[in-house]
């Protein structure tokens, strides 16, 4: 952790980025039925039935990203499909990608950085600098050469640090999901559904939930944002005086206590444990798709 802290500090210092140039992007995975994971019934009942349209298994991914600034990129969604359907109104705030299994590969990471990441840097290509996490993807030397020919400093986290390290693991993937659920929730309530032929719902249409997925995101304070950069020693004040808002090297107490000062769900949350839970994915297929590897040590580029 602090062999982490010191590279970015040594990095911040060497190229002096303005801390709209700092971002964090990470792959989170996404159900279309979005079920609660308690519910409300009768003492004493033996069993409790939840209403769903039977794709609480039927998965994409979302590639978030965001600057210490607070700034939210545009959102990147990847469907389980070969082709999107050309009869949907897509929200023009979202990025829409299919792949044959639903999740970010090589190919899909250089496209997200040409057509999301380098707007960053602008048509000048200002130097910025990427954190991410271990994800294989992130590591070819194509997506460190595409890298490279947007002007954009890489800095990867230590395998098993992203639950600390990472801004979007410690504060806001879960926020964002818990926002998406709530849509899906009064979707469902709202009883506007179409069926199939054996009388189940049909689930939401893609453009709908990107529709969620935009709104959800836009719905993520920037001010939460920008505290978590610097909770994760990314963007805290050069001069030390922010220094207490980052983990401290010998201190017992929790250093995101002061975290719940904020209104609502807007609080931090251990991203790992979190997110596989919520993917509902055996451990080890979860680490093949959206994992990092503990073998990785940290290293810049």
């Amino acid at each position: 952790m602090i062999k982490f802290q010191h590279y970015v500090l040594a990095k911040r210092k060497e190229h002096d980025f303005d801390l709209k140039y700092i971002g964090n992007a990470d792959q989170t995975p996404l159900t279309f039925d979005i079920v609660t994971n308690s519910t409300v019934s009768a003492k004493g009942v033996k069993s409790v039935p939840i209403l769903s349209t039977g794709h609480d298994k039927d998965r994409f991914t979302v590639m978030l990203a965001c600057l210490g600034d607070g700034t939210k990129l545009p959102p990147y969604v990847v469907f389980k499909r070969k082709t999107l359907p050309k009869n949907l109104n897509f929200p023009k705030e979202v990025v829409v990608r299919c792949q044959a299994k639903g999740w970010m590969d090589e190919t899909l990471v250089q496209d997200w950085l040409r057509t999301v990441w380098s707007k960053v840097g602008g048509l000048s290509r200002r130097k910025s600098m990427l954190v991410w996490d271990s994800f294989r993807a992130h590591l070819s030397k194509p997506v460190r050469s595409t890298l490279r020919s947007i002007n954009t400093e890489c800095v990867v986290i230590p395998g098993g640090m992203t639950s600390m390290l990472q801004p979007l693991d410690v504060s806001i993937n879960k926020p964002f999901k818990d926002r998406m659920r709530a849509k899906w929730q009064n979707w469902m309530l709202a009883g506007q559904h179409s069926f199939t032929a054996g009388g189940r719902i049909r689930k939401v249409e893609l453009d709908e939930i990107c529709r969620w997925i935009s709104d959800a995101w836009d719905d993520i304070p920037p001010e939460m944002i920008a505290k978590s950069f610097r909770k994760c020693c990314i963007t805290n004040a050069l001069d030390g005086t922010e220094d207490e808002e980052i983990w401290g090297e010998e201190s017992d107490s929790d250093p995101f206590e002061d975290l719940d000062e904020m209104d609502g769900d807007d609080q931090l949350y251990y991203g790992e444990y979190f997110e596989e839970q919520t993917a509902e994915i055996d451990p080890e297929c979860f680490e093949n798709i959206f994992g990092e590897s503990d073998s990785e040590d940290f290293y810049g580029f």
